[in-house]
């Protein structure tokens, strides 16, 4: 059977990688959740279990997954927020107290989410799904690829701009509010960067992996504002929802822009006789 269609829709793997999830994450965390009085731990516990759901469902299902597995983690997230928050774990009271708790969640889920796709493929290659498919729907030595220029390319954007506002005056304005477009500027860019390279090198019809990409590097990003930038002081909700928008749409206009390079390029490449 071909294992192409990385973006099928089956409810059932969906259930499935659903309850699995549901099951290694509040796990997970409620097994260190009253043991410490800081949440760092029980975080990184509560992310591990996302990956072991992905790596399950990734070594359980049959081809190549990738829609499932990010539309359960979904689910996962939301379920396993209300599951958390009714527990009333000890080493999230100083979250809980400070206000912080939901936003920390959301951030955490975010990674989740993204290390989702690692544990999926990792349990896809221990099925050994890529060694009995002719061409892969995915190529994840591309998505790093773009993942890695992308992310480093905003970063240096991110750090240029913030010299520059130093250069006439305060620094620290780059991220306030009446200059928020710049920073959005920034990530789009970058996740351009990141699209057109997954697209133009890659083989074939590169959508899935500039699609990919872009979201593994925007969580990236929104990790470097929440620890280095001040978290919730300058990405809001709706401000983290808006760079999630741009840097995927970012990031398909790269893959768009990638592909008719490529197109190009190969066009004007003499047939072989």
């Amino acid at each position: 059977m071909s294992t192409r269609s990385a973006f099928r829709f089956d409810p059932r793997a969906i259930v499935g990688s659903f309850l699995t999830g549901v099951v290694f994450v509040v796990l997970f965390t409620w097994m260190t959740g009253n043991a410490l009085g800081a949440p760092t731990f029980p975080l990184l516990a509560m992310i591990s279990g996302f990956i072991l759901a992905g790596a399950t469902y990734g070594a359980l299902s049959e081809g190549e997954t990738v829609l499932e597995p990010a539309l359960a983690a979904v689910l996962v997230a939301v379920a396993a927020y209300f599951i958390i928050s009714a527990l009333g774990l000890q080493a999230f009271d100083p979250l809980v107290s400070d206000g912080a708790f939901t936003y920390t969640m959301v951030v955490a889920f975010l990674n989740g989410l993204v290390l989702t796709f690692g544990g999926a493929w990792a349990g896809e290659t221990l099925q050994r799904t890529y060694a009995e498919s002719e061409s892969a729907a995915l190529s994840w030595d591309w998505v790093m690829a773009g993942t890695i220029l992308g992310f480093a390319v905003s970063l240096f954007l991110v750090n240029f701009v913030i010299w520059v506002f130093g250069l006439f005056g305060n620094p620290a304005a780059a991220i306030d509010a009446p200059y928020a477009w710049v920073m959005l500027l920034v990530v789009f860019l970058g996740l351009e960067a990141t699209g057109y390279v997954c697209a133009f090198r890659s083989p074939g019809d590169t959508s899935y992996e500039a699609a990919v990409a872009g979201l593994i590097t925007l969580v990236l990003l929104i990790d470097v504002f929440v620890v280095a930038l001040g978290g919730a002081n300058i990405l809001s909700y709706g401000r983290m929802a808006l760079v999630l928008v741009i840097g995927l749409v970012a990031s398909l206009v790269g893959g768009y822009i990638g592909e008719r390079k490529q197109a190009q390029v190969e066009s004007g490449r003499p047939s072989e006789a």
